[in-house]
């Protein structure tokens, strides 16, 4: 793993979801590039601006999708103000998950 991965926008994110949430599963996409011609990223000095994340977690129980993307996003406020642009959320608990394969 290199140093700059370590210190990259996508680590920091899959650092402090493991920490908070403890997920049995965490996917992160990181789809920047596929935004970095657009208009409103032209400016933006962060390359990694936009993730899609699929995160199952326990943690998520008793919580409708509304709080569980407010979760995340109070996770990452320090990301969400310093370039992170979009976020793609796909959260869900392990419960939910094994309905989902039945």
């Amino acid at each position: 793993m290199s140093l700059n991965y370590l210190h990259s926008t996508e680590s920091i994110i899959r650092q402090k979801l493991t920490k908070a949430l403890s997920p049995s599963i965490l996917e992160i996409y990181n789809d920047s590039y596929l935004h970095k011609y657009h208009e409103p990223m032209k400016n933006n000095t962060n390359p990694e601006s936009h993730f899609r994340i699929t995160i199952v977690s326990d943690a998520f129980k008793g919580h409708g999708q509304v709080a569980r993307h407010k979760i995340i996003y109070n996770l990452l406020k320090e990301e969400l103000k310093n370039g992170v642009h979009a976020l793609q959320l796909n959260t869900k608990t392990c419960e939910e998950t094994s309905e989902m394969n039945k």
